[in-house]
């Protein structure tokens, strides 16, 4: 991903009553790893080897000393502190046996996950970059989308807003068509996932729309957008929101299923998608012990691997991980599993076809395995 290091930012607001001293020590840590995150020939270069072993170290010693916090361990968020955890343990230790392409694919994925988990905090939960306790220095990052990537990550989502509305005026104005879609993505992802405003992001919309200076394939794409957003305006799940299980059920059957049986990569579908991610996570953030538990994690997954794919910051396959190793009892174990192993292949599918790395395959075993021992002992 090229905005990786921008993902530096992940700790301090996410586990926010945290140690600060030992925040700082993780973000220390990321700081160095940024610059061969972003290209993985630097990550793969001998030369660079001592170094980041030494960060991906004192990382993992880091995130060890802030697993007793409550909000991290979420079944939200992390979507298990656990699973993190060992992610970063598991690419620590693929690295110093240099399987070093393993270590930093694994990485990405679980870096990836921070903007995943601060889209899905409720807006009532600040940050310290919120609060001014902790700041960075904007004049370091000259590129207002890759500014906006950075207030969006620290939760200061009014100026990510102000940020992705210039790199849109300078885009057109250097007519760099196909880049203006992405900081539209993310206004979309603000308006909808976190705050969940579908009348606000039309207004948004028509403003676009009546300058009439885009390009055709854009005002194409946000008319598109406009349809699904119409139908949203006055969907209860918006107006009044889900507040108990049968809400949650009707949901998933009147949106997801429904979801599911469309085009899941038709461009306008990306407007359900944010929305339903945002609505379900922030039932479940209320509601972590919900009888439900099992399916929410699979649809989490289920928009995430989707919503990923078309290029917005999230990520999928951590959910499903978690909803079989909690949940290896459900139904929904399965139909994890099958998505994640579909997510892996394509992941590392290429013009050679596709060659997943053995440590992934061994991982995979050990989930079917897990699946099938507890369906055995039933």
């Amino acid at each position: 991903m090229k905005h990786l290091l921008f993902l530096i930012l992940f700790f301090s607001p996410c586990a926010h009553s945290t140690p600060l001293h030992q925040m700082n020590k993780a973000f220390t840590s990321i700081f160095d790893l940024g610059p061969y995150l972003s290209d993985e020939n630097s990550y793969l270069n001998k030369k660079n080897t001592k170094t980041i072993q030494k960060s991906l170290d004192d990382l993992e010693a880091s995130f060890k000393s802030v697993g007793h916090d409550k909000l991290i361990k979420h079944d939200l968020f992390a979507p298990s502190y656990e699973l993190i955890s060992e992610n970063i343990k598991e690419s620590t230790l693929s690295f110093k046996n240099d399987h070093k392409s393993y270590s930093y694919w694994i990485l990405k994925e679980t870096l990836t996950l921070c903007l995943d988990c601060h889209s899905r905090l409720p807006q009532s939960l600040t940050s310290s970059f919120q609060n001014g306790e902790l700041t960075f220095n904007p004049s370091n990052i000259k590129d207002p989308y890759d500014l906006g990537v950075t207030y969006l990550i620290v939760r200061r989502f009014s100026d990510a807003k102000e940020f992705f509305i210039r790199s849109i005026q300078e885009k057109i104005i250097k007519k760099e068509i196909h880049k203006i879609l992405l900081p539209f993505q993310q206004i979309l992802m603000i308006e909808l996932k976190i705050r969940k405003d579908p009348v606000k992001m039309v207004s948004i919309i028509d403003d676009y729309l009546q300058k009439k200076h885009l390009p055709s394939q854009i005002e194409n794409e946000l008319k598109l957008w406009n349809e699904r957003l119409q139908i949203w305006k006055t969907d209860p799940s918006i107006t009044k929101g889900i507040k108990t299980e049968k809400d949650l059920i009707d949901f998933i059957k009147r949106r997801l299923q429904v979801l599911k049986e469309e085009n899941s990569f038709n461009d306008a579908l990306k407007v359900d998608m944010l929305l339903a991610s945002g609505i379900i996570s922030e039932y479940f953030f209320e509601n972590q012990n919900s009888p439900s538990a099992p399916d929410i994690s699979y649809w989490l997954g289920w928009l995430e691997k989707r919503l990923k794919k078309e290029n917005f910051l999230s990520t999928g396959s951590l959910y499903f991980k978690q909803c079989i190793k909690k949940y290896p009892k459900s139904p929904r174990s399965k139909d994890c599993l099958d998505e994640y192993i579909e997510s892996v292949e394509f992941d590392f599918s290429g013009s050679r076809g596709t060659a997943v790395p053995s440590e992934i395959r061994k991982e995979i075993k050990d989930l079917e395995n897990l699946i099938m021992d507890k369906k055995n002992k039933n």
